[in-house]
C-alpha cells in the first residue's frame, strides 16, 4: 500500500508538471525560461541565486541566460556591492511577459486542481502538509 500511494503521488506530479508545462511552452516560452522570469526580482537577482532556484549547474545557467537575452526578456548587469556578482534583470519586455504568464500559470494550476471539490482540495492540502511537515 505504502508503495502505490508514493509511486501515485510520483506519477502524479509529472503528470501535473507535464500539463503545466505544455500549457506554459504554447505561450511561446519554455518551462526553464518561465521559471527564471518567474524568479527574477525587480532588483535583479544574482545569477548563482537563480541557478540555485533553477536547481541547474552555471554551464546550463549561461545558455538559459544567452537565449533570455536574445528573446529581449533580460539583461546582465554587475552588482553594485560586488562587482564579481553579475546580476540577471528584466527588461520592460520582459517584465511585460512575467505579468502576463504568472496569472496564465495560476489559471492553469485551478484548471488542472479543478477536478477537485473545495472540501477535497482542502483535504488533499492537509495530507500533504502532513507528510511535508513530518520528515525523517
Amino acid at each position: 500500500m505504502y508503495t502505490d500511494v508514493y509511486r501515485l503521488l510520483r506519477v502524479t506530479a509529472k503528470n501535473m508538471k507535464n500539463d503545466l508545462r505544455t500549457m506554459i511552452e504554447d505561450n511561446g516560452i519554455t518551462w526553464q525560461q518561465f521559471h527564471a522570469l518567474y524568479h527574477i526580482q525587480a532588483d535583479g537577482t544574482p545569477v548563482n541565486e537563480l541557478a540555485k532556484e533553477l536547481n541547474c549547474n552555471a554551464s546550463n545557467m549561461t545558455g538559459l541566460i544567452d537565449r533570455m537575452e536574445e528573446n529581449g526578456w533580460v539583461y546582465r548587469r554587475h552588482s553594485e556591492a560586488d562587482r564579481r556578482v553579475w546580476l540577471i534583470m528584466l527588461t520592460d519586455e520582459g517584465n511585460n511577459l512575467r505579468n502576463r504568464l504568472i496569472p496564465v500559470h495560476a489559471e492553469n494550476i485551478e484548471k488542472r486542481l479543478g477536478l477537485l471539490t473545495g472540501e477535497e482540495l482542502e483535504t488533499l492540502k492537509g495530507l500533504l502538509t502532513i507528510l511535508n511537515e513530518n520528515k525523517r
